[in-house]
């Protein structure tokens, strides 16, 4: 989510070059708001769309929890979601970074190793293996990008290709702070090694571990977000899309932050692993936003994909909504995705839909 103001002129003749087709949803009293951005080093970094945290209210029941947040989610009326006009991500892929001296998530690669996506043995590296061509992803095969007139579809195809589980001079511990400045250089330098492909299809998720506030905001004291994405861009013109996914275990029911507020809605996990059963819904807001509303401009507003007239993207328009829940003794599910079970937030369907599902079509 983003707050957004007035548009410049060369901006809006940038999105009108891009967005020839009537059938395009798009409303001519309204105008996409640009973003600021951020002097990081060298380059510059787009400020980021955030997943925001959700209010406990001084409830540290789940079952109180989920029942707060479809309680709000019923009586919230959406908007409709947006084409702005820009560039999708139509065949999304994803490197993970491990950024840590020790091993973040169960099973997952250890400090220092490169790898395939295949090799990551993490519940984290299972999700991501297996998203793609699930009846979860397939809800952003829903957008669509105008090219000449012609619809081009997001496909059901993400790809975790590759990881790297940096930890070099600084790799942060509990306690520590990594500014987006530390992240830029971070990718950057993988590049520069390469260790990292560049790719403008690709998703670069940073993961921290407990006690790290990635990108400044993840603060026990005042928690702002619980992940985000934006990008940033390089001297040659090429867009760097990037996310920060801190350990969002940190906050749960059991202990919030101090101004009250959780990124998990429980402290267990349907698969026994907390750290990693409470990141996968994060990781999928972020990648699956990434999709539908990249940045796609060097220029302000940057994001000209899909979003509503609040700045609400398509996983911001469902965050800490579920459908169904299920209890395993472990804790609460509501997909599976591969032969396992998670608790992943749904995902807006545009258009025809106007609603949240977590599978598409629609489960039973």
């Amino acid at each position: 989510m983003r707050t957004r103001s007035l548009i410049a002129v060369a901006a809006i003749l940038a999105i009108a070059a891009c967005s020839d087709s009537p059938v395009a949803p798009t409303s001519p009293r309204l105008t996409p708001i640009p973003r600021e951005s951020i002097v990081a080093g060298q380059l510059s970094l787009v400020s980021p769309t955030i997943f925001r945290p959700f209010a406990t209210g001084g409830t540290t029941s789940a079952s109180s929890l989920f029942g707060a947040a479809a309680a709000a989610a019923a009586k919230s009326s959406q908007p409709d979601i947006l084409y702005w006009g820009g560039r999708l991500i139509l065949n999304q892929r994803l490197v993970a970074i491990y950024y840590s001296p020790t091993t973040i998530f169960n099973n997952g690669p250890p400090p220092g190793e490169v790898g395939t996506g295949a090799n990551d043995h993490s519940l984290v590296g299972y999700f991501l293996n297996h998203i793609g061509g699930s009846s979860y992803w397939n809800i952003n095969t829903l957008y669509y990008q105008i090219v000449g007139g012609q619809q081009q579809f997001v496909q059901n195809t993400m790809s975790y290709d590759a990881y790297w589980a940096a930890n070099g001079p600084g790799a942060p511990r509990g306690g520590a702070t990594v500014n987006t400045n530390q992240m830029v250089k971070l990718i950057e330098d993988g590049f520069a090694s390469g260790t990292l492909q560049y790719d403008p299809s690709t998703l670069y998720m940073i993961f921290t571990g407990p006690g790290v506030n990635l990108g400044g905001g993840f603060s026990s004291t005042h928690l702002q977000y619980c992940a985000w994405h934006s990008a940033y861009f390089r001297a040659n013109g090429q867009i760097v899309q990037i996310s920060a996914m801190p350990y969002d275990a940190d906050f749960t029911p059991a202990h919030p932050s101090r101004d009250g507020f959780v990124c998990v809605l429980q402290d267990g996990g349907a698969n026994g692993d907390v750290g990693a059963d409470a990141a996968v819904s994060a990781v999928a807001h972020e990648t699956e936003e990434t999709a539908t509303d990249p940045v796609s401009l060097l220029v302000s507003p940057y994001f000209v994909g899909w979003y509503d007239q609040f700045g609400e993207e398509n996983a911001d328009k469902c965050a800490y909504t579920y459908g169904k829940v299920f209890n395993n003794g472990l804790g609460f599910w509501n997909i599976t995705i591969g032969t396992k079970p998670f608790l992943v937030q749904q995902n807006w369907a545009p258009l025809q839909n106007q609603r949240c599902l977590k599978s598409y079509p629609p489960s039973q």
